[in-house]
């Protein structure tokens, strides 16, 4: 038998072998599955009772998170019943009315902790999940479920899950005992941090008109102010020629504009003195809004390297109650100013009271959301052109007086110059003996002489 013939044997051999498997794996899930009552929707009866629940208790580990309706608006227990976000609980809790089952099967109660799924009273914590429930106006349970280990599937009919990839978690819920549940769904929004649950919704600083900072130092207190809501931001009270860097102050214009925090802190956490030392801000806008705020950069115990931003912040203003009419003015203009006027009026009364609700407490805030109002003064003014450098002027001192006997110190030492010359005999120093000058005749006579010759 060649070679490649049995290779071709073992191969099929072995894709042999794996269907085989495969098949065996499908019809004990479909056993597993067959024992237990399938249906669509994980809590179906949550669709009639949605409207009623009024409380929400999360618990997982040591955490636990308390959620209740007061005077008809959401809290967190947690947070001294700060406004919870409506739209997370309407938005979590219509996820669960329409969560759907992708797949089930029996579980013992001693197989519980493998997957998780025993409540936070029934283990150790390795073997616990996270548990929700659902509760009315007077605490009775409407629903109530315990989400535990999440696994990884590949997709397809076999998970329940036609989107590819992904994570499912198990469920239990105690009127099913005996079934763990799996859904395509790890409960992400359903965590016991009470952050996460509180109204992030704050105060809006609109048209900001000015700022007003003063620091411990009277050295680093500063303001700013401006004419219009088109003009830039000035300098107050400017002294030796100071003038605002706008670019070093950038942001002041929505300085607090649909400001959003990180965290609010209970009134345990939060004892009166806890903003002691906090630099004050004065703002005030163009629609008459002025708001005090206080802001400390408070060190992290244990942490020296690390720092949080903490806000408190009052509000006030001065709405008009009435429109004053424009001189000539039509009675179809009237109308129409009227209605404008009346509703900006209704607005500004509904914003004012929002943001009153939020005095007296203590919220933390983000850095960059606050950090124009921490700058120093000097952090924020215009760098001032340097004066070109004076040329240095050097004035030639007098020499010390020399010490007597000795001479200055300062003169020059001439080195004397030798001049060689060649020796001078005697007879080269006579001087050459004088021709007598002849006369005008010898001449003649000379010349004549030298004609015959």
């Amino acid at each position: 038998m060649k070679r490649n013939t049995v290779l071709l044997i073992v191969l099929a051999a072995l894709v042999g072998i794996a269907f085989i498997a495969r098949q065996s794996k499908s019809r004990s899930l479909a056993t597993a599955t067959a024992n237990v009552k399938l249906r669509a929707l994980l809590l179906p009866d949550l669709s009639d009772k949605v409207n009623s629940v009024k409380k929400i208790r999360i618990r997982e580990g040591d955490k636990q998170l308390n959620l209740a309706v007061i005077d008809g608006k959401w809290t967190v227990a947690e947070r001294s019943n700060y406004p919870a976000s409506f739209d997370k609980i309407s938005r979590s809790l219509l996820s669960l009315r329409e969560l759907k089952i992708a797949g089930g099967q029996p579980i013992s109660k001693e197989n519980l902790g493998a997957v998780k799924l025993l409540g936070p009273d029934e283990g150790p914590a390795e073997n616990t999940g996270l548990q929700v429930e659902l509760l009315n106006e007077d605490g009775m349970t409407l629903e109530s479920f315990i989400a535990g280990k999440n696994i990884e599937t590949t997709g397809g009919a076999s998970s329940g899950s036609f989107n590819g990839p992904g994570d499912q978690r198990f469920v239990r819920i105690a009127k099913d005992d005996g079934t763990a549940w799996l859904v395509s769904d790890t409960f992400s929004d359903f965590q016991p941090n009470p952050q996460d649950w509180v109204d992030k919704a704050f105060v809006d600083v609109r048209k900001l008109k000015s700022a007003q900072i003063t620091s411990a130092s009277a050295a680093d207190s500063w303001g700013a102010e401006r004419k219009d809501e088109n003009s830039e931001f000035t300098l107050m009270e400017p002294r030796n020629g100071d003038e605002l860097d706008t670019a070093k102050a950038g942001g002041l214009a929505s300085l607090l504009a649909n400001a959003t925090f990180n965290d609010v802190l209970p009134a345990d956490q939060a004892p009166p003195d806890f903003m002691k030392g906090a630099l004050a801000a004065k703002l005030t806008t163009f629609e008459d809004f002025t708001y005090e705020v206080k802001l400390l950069d408070k060190k992290e115990p244990g942490k020296e390297d690390e720092s949080k931003d903490y806000l408190t912040i009052a509000v006030s203003a001065k709405l008009p109650q009435e429109r004053k009419p424009e001189k000539d003015e039509k009675e179809e203009d009237k109308k129409k100013k009227d209605e404008e006027f009346a509703s900006l009026k209704k607005e500004l009364e509904e914003k004012l009271a929002r943001e009153k609700a939020v005095e007296g407490r203590v919220f933390e805030v983000s850095n960059y959301s606050v950090a124009t109002l921490l700058k120093k003064r000097g952090e924020l003014l215009r760098d001032k052109p340097q004066p070109p450098p004076t040329p240095e002027i050097k004035i030639p001192q007098p020499a010390p007086a020399p010490a007597a006997g000795n001479p200055p110190a300062s003169a020059e030492k001439k080195t004397p110059i030798s001049v060689t010359t060649p020796p001078v005999s005697i007879d080269d120093a006579k001087p050459a003996p004088v021709k007598p000058a002849e006369s005008k005749g010898t001449a003649k006579k000379k010349k004549a002489d030298e004609k015959k010759s």
